[in-house]
């Protein structure tokens, strides 16, 4: 096919980064790499920078707003609508299904999963609860609203220590503590009420941490090769995901093919059973070996719009494959218009 006529066929993408939440520098790393990475010859791509008052795209010196009517854009009294939205957003309003509900409305296809899933993976608590409820492996968890009385007895008696404390809906590891002792747990809360209303306290899980990554191409779901994780710091904290030299995350996993292969079936199951859609990222806990004892995987999390900068998981397990960011975007967008 000649680049003549995949310039008369290029579509129009609307890649949407910024956000109005702690993870904000992540997602425009995210955006800078999705931009470089989009194929020129199949799509014009127009970057759509949100905040929580304005969706601007630069123009040169100048900021144009779309128009949130119909989602367009007008540049030299000629409006641009959009084929599709490549949503490059962490945190919210890109994960948890706000702007998916929206894009809805508008009826502009986009590569993430829909309102439902991405707003039940981004609370942590539904997603445990659910995934527990399946049959899975999850830590013992315990919900706490700011407006709840706090026993700190109580609360240990449950989990035991150490425990994790950490915000229900929020990403990168932003706002959480392992707590080691019953002192640790006040500062501990205080730190995560700051970045929600809703905090988890959860049981630690001995083990190292596997992750998962799953998109589709054609239809058919496509797995990567997992990744272990392996932090300098205590947990795999926000400082340890995206500091150079701060974790080591050695692709393939060093597990045994048997472990690979159950990681590998326990992401499909749920790809499937959370009904996803585009690349999603599942982490784990795999414990470790003892005698008489069988590993197991404890599910961590659904990362519905996983990090696609040059230092995220993704695309380094993509590269391992010898798959381009290019050619996976590619197919990304493919798959969101065959889809629609």
């Amino acid at each position: 096919m000649s680049k003549t006529h995949l310039a008369m066929t290029k579509k129009n993408i609307a890649l949407l980064t910024g956000g109005y939440s702690k993870e904000y520098d992540v997602s425009v790393s995210s955006g800078k790499v999705i931009a470089a990475n989009l194929d020129p010859d199949l799509f014009n791509v127009y970057q759509v920078n949100i905040s929580k008052d304005r969706w601007t795209y630069q123009d040169g010196s100048n900021q144009v707003e779309i128009d949130k009517n119909d989602f367009s854009l007008t540049l030299q009294n000629s409006k641009i609508s959009f084929d599709a939205a490549f949503i490059g957003i962490h945190g919210t309003p890109g994960e948890d299904g706000k702007l998916q509900g929206y894009l809805d409305i508008m009826n502009v296809p986009y590569n993430t999963c829909g309102r439902t899933t991405s707003a039940v993976t981004f609370n942590k608590y539904f997603s445990n609860e659910l995934i527990g409820a399946w049959g899975f492996n999850v830590a013992k968890t315990l919900y706490l609203h700011r407006r709840d009385e706090v026993d700190h007895k109580k609360i240990l008696e449950y989990t035991g220590l150490p425990c994790f404390v950490k915000p229900n809906c929020n990403g990168s590891s932003v706002g959480i503590s392992k707590v080691h002792s019953p002192e640790e747990l006040q500062p501990a809360l205080d730190m995560a009420f700051a970045e929600d209303d809703e905090v988890l306290v959860q049981e630690f899980v001995p083990g190292i941490e596997v992750t998962c990554g799953i998109y589709e191409k054609d239809q058919q779901p496509v797995v990567f090769p997992l990744t272990e994780i392996v932090s300098v710091n205590e947990f795999f904290d926000y400082q340890a995901k995206y500091t150079q030299g701060y974790s080591d995350e050695i692709t393939p996993a060093r597990i045994n093919d048997e472990l690979t292969r159950q990681c590998k079936e326990i992401s499909l199951v749920l790809y499937r059973k959370l009904n996803c859609r585009g690349i999603v990222r599942f982490d784990y806990i795999l414990t470790p070996e003892m005698p008489g004892k069988e590993r197991q995987f404890y599910f961590l999390e659904a990362n519905t719009i996983p990090g696609l900068s040059e230092a995220s998981i993704v695309p380094k397990q993509a590269a391992s494959t010898g798959l381009s960011l290019k050619d996976l975007f590619t197919d990304v967008i493919n798959e969101t218009l065959r889809y629609y």
